[in-house]
């Protein structure tokens, strides 16, 4: 039988922990609505599991009403759905699902488990956290898995995953992230951070000066996507950032990103043509090498 713990403990999400439980359990009131069916399609399903290896022990973090929580127990020899809300569980346990001797169902969060309980591969499906909160919930997981933590992020113009991969690369994980396109407007991103080679680190100042960081923008362009990535990269902090898409498609993210540097950029950045992208590049101000 699958087993639950008692009792949540308050950490930072980055965002407001109390409001941010108490909506989940109103939600989870709401028989008429899947908690999270708005954001989940075939085509992100089927990309997170091609990120879990065969025979995995799997942790699932923010399962909700369990709406992945089939398709991951699928994909893993073991899993355990963690969720923080009593009543996203009770709803978790009257599936079918619930039943299978493979699951084990938690109530709590990721810094209520054991931190010698490791598992292969963690999956964050429904967290309610933000901004700053996914940096820390990926701490926190890595001193608990093996080997990848893998998480199911919303495309919604908050930047949240461009965010944590550049933090992420910045304590030392080995990252990766793609925009997943579905039917009509449907997109998410899947975050991956390897851990095989990861060991703590810390950086501050030294971060300006890093090589370039790198990303990927899936083709053709998703709209507006020149705009986001020189905001973010004005706040980021980077000296520069590699941004890589399909060979037909450069030309384009060339332009788009020129003219949005030049709206955006107040004289701070160029944008160069690379053989394999684009890179943006922060000009030095007056006084630095």
């Amino acid at each position: 039988m699958p087993r639950r713990t008692t009792g949540v403990a308050t950490h930072d999400f980055g965002v407001p922990l109390e409001s941010a439980l108490a909506r989940r359990e109103r939600l989870a009131d709401d028989y008429a609505h899947e908690y999270g069916a708005e954001r989940v399609f075939p085509e992100l399903t089927g990309a997170v599991q091609s990120e879990i290896p065969g025979g995995s022990r799997v942790l699932e973090v923010g399962a909700a009403t369990g709406l992945m929580t089939g398709p991951l127990l699928e994909s893993s020899a073991m899993l355990t759905a963690l969720e923080p809300s009593a009543g996203m569980l009770r709803r978790l346990l009257a599936k079918d699902v619930a039943s299978s001797e493979k699951l084990n169902v938690l109530r709590g969060m990721t810094e209520d488990l054991p931190r010698d309980v490791a598992y292969d591969v963690a999956v964050v499906t429904f967290t309610p956290r933000r901004g700053l909160g996914l940096m820390k919930l990926l701490l926190e997981l890595a001193i608990r898995v093996r080997h990848r933590v893998v998480m199911m992020l919303p495309e919604d113009g908050s930047m949240d995953w461009a965010y944590l991969s550049r933090s992420a690369a910045a304590q030392g994980f080995d990252v990766r992230s793609r925009i997943v396109r579905g039917e009509g407007a449907q997109r998410a991103v899947v975050f991956v951070a390897e851990l095989a080679n990861w060991t703590p680190t810390f950086t501050g100042e030294e971060t300006w000066a890093a090589e370039a960081r790198e990303t990927t923008v899936p083709a053709p362009p998703p709209r507006g996507v020149a705009t986001r990535l020189v905001r973010f990269f004005l706040l980021s902090g980077d000296r520069a950032l590699l941004v890589h898409t399909d060979r037909e498609w450069i030309d384009r993210i060339y332009g788009n990103l020129r003219t949005a540097a030049h709206r955006l950029g107040g004289g701070e950045i160029t944008v160069r043509r690379e053989e394999d992208g684009v890179m943006l590049i922060r000009l030095p101000r007056t006084g630095e090498e």
